[in-house]
């Protein structure tokens, strides 16, 4: 890739050094789409990588003319365009040729949409338009050519038997390996079918997407049974995160083709990632596989978060009381959360033996006496009859989801990042916190017990510190 600042880590070479490609035919078409439609310049490295996907078998090859990929992979970090991509390659697939079949996926129908819509909006107010008869939100694009664009669910059964000329695939790490089959099947044996996928690294449990690397790496390195996958990874050299700022700049490079092309400002990226859990990091930044299970906080910043004596709780600060039990009921959790300028201050209540409802609703009626912002916790089991209890006597109230329950962890492990968070250094809590683990749910985590003890001191602080910078300070009765 001449012109491209960052060049992939596994990178699948062209038959010939100055190899034709089908993105040539409509390069200058797509430029003048993106640039009406969204006032944006496709960067030199999008540019030459679809140039790369989209490659012609030379003339003297069996194929001469055709695409020469049937199977790609383009993986990369977060935020590099791979909407971009994904909506470029869904365009061309509708306008290349006549009667074709175009089939858009991702993991989750909401994704796939965001793809689709892109390539909805390239085509409204702008010189395509005429070429298409139907542009609906959900039933499809369809062309005046007999074109068509479809969203399909993430179901090998949905996709059997469609005869596919373009899949595009978008979240590939979060996918099932039958549903990239079904779509490669459909192919069948007709000339110029291609399924791109694109993605950012998964753990040990994306089994599609490392059969699609193995692959990768054979075709790479110019295995002939190969010849038609294509595979353009952007990874960081090595699955670690560098503690010097130069190196990790160097690291995030490689992986970031729009960091290294300029579009992305360094410092403002780098700001961000040392803010982020390492395992954040080495998957979403760095492009490199984690295992799906990780230490959620180190010790040593949980330690330097505890406050000093002389740093008393804000007790003119209206408090938030979270609640959380474990999932055997066998004990509780109550925090206490107030926030003063822009840090969270945070200590444990209380700790219960084998809890009641009527002994957790008697505590909560002392404690709504200090005139809280509002009672936190889940709304399940012991909980959600706690909740309805509380609710009930008109007390403010936060129930959490499990959304809510995977955000709070992600925000409070910023916060702490941040050095935003204070403690009491409550023994508990410093007990617990080794055992608290972090497991990949999709694209977020959620925080699970590692099987060395209980963790619900460490999910109501968790949960408080979320609840105050989430909610606003309550100016009459509110119910949440």
């Amino acid at each position: 890739m001449k012109t491209v600042k960052s060049d992939p880590a596994v990178f699948t070479a062209p038959l010939s050094p100055d190899f034709p490609s089908l993105w040539d035919r409509w390069s200058k078409v797509i430029t003048l789409v993106w640039r009406v439609a969204f006032g944006m310049r496709l960067d030199d490295w999008q540019v030459e990588l679809l140039r790369h996907v989209l490659e012609l078998c030379p003339p003297g090859h069996p194929r001469a003319g055709q695409l020469r990929y049937r199977q790609v992979i383009i993986s990369l970090a977060r935020q590099n365009g791979k909407t971009e991509l994904a909506a470029i390659l869904g365009l061309i697939g509708l306008l290349r040729k006549a009667n074709s079949l175009v089939i858009g996926i991702a993991s989750s129908a909401e994704q796939a949409r965001i793809v689709y819509k892109r390539t909805q909006r390239a085509i409204y107010g702008t010189v395509l338009r005429k070429q298409f008869q139907r542009l609906t939100d959900t039933r499809g694009i369809e062309g005046t050519n007999g074109t068509i664009y479809e969203l399909k669910a993430a179901k090998g059964a949905a996709l059997q038997g469609l005869p596919v000329d373009t899949g595009v695939v978008d979240e590939v790490h979060l996918l099932k390996t039958e549903l990239w089959v079904a779509l490669v099947n459909g192919l069948g044996a007709r000339p110029n079918g291609i399924v791109v996928g694109i993605t950012t690294a998964g753990d040990e449990e994306s089994e599609l997407l490392k059969s699609l690397y193995e692959n990768a790496q054979n075709a790479a390195q110019g295995d002939p049974q190969l010849e038609s996958f294509g595979a353009f990874i952007f990874e960081a050299p090595e699955a670690r995160v560098p503690d010097d700022d130069a190196e990790l700049l160097q690291y995030l490079r490689a992986a970031n083709p729009a960091l290294a092309s300029g579009r992305i400002d360094p410092e403002l990226l780098l700001a961000d990632v040392r803010a982020m859990p390492k395992p954040d990091i080495l998957r979403y930044r760095l492009n490199r596989f984690v295992e799906s299970v990780n230490a959620f906080l180190p010790l040593s910043l949980w330690g330097s978060a505890q406050r000093s004596l002389d740093d008393t709780f804000p007790k003119d600060a209206r408090p938030i009381f979270t609640i959380d039990v474990t999932p055997d009921e066998r004990y509780a959790s109550i925090t206490v959360t107030a926030k003063r300028g822009d840090i969270f201050y945070t200590e444990l209540v209380a700790s219960i033996v084998n809890p009641r409802l009527s002994q957790l609703e008697d505590i909560a009626t002392r404690l709504n006496k200090h005139n809280p912002r509002a009672f936190v916790m889940d709304n399940f089991g012991l909980l959600k009859a706690l909740g309805a209890s509380l609710k009930k006597k008109g007390y403010k109230m936060m129930l959490l989801n499990q959304s809510d329950q995977m955000a709070s962890s992600a925000r409070f492990y910023a916060l702490m990042s941040q050095k935003k968070v204070k403690h009491a250094g409550d023994i508990l809590l410093t007990v617990q916190m080794p055992g608290t683990k972090r497991k990949n749910i999709g694209e977020r985590f959620r925080v699970i017990n590692s099987g060395a003890g209980q963790i619900d001191a460490v999910i109501a602080t968790m949960e408080g510190i979320y609840a105050a910078e989430t909610l606003p300070e309550p100016t009459g009765l509110q119910v949440f």
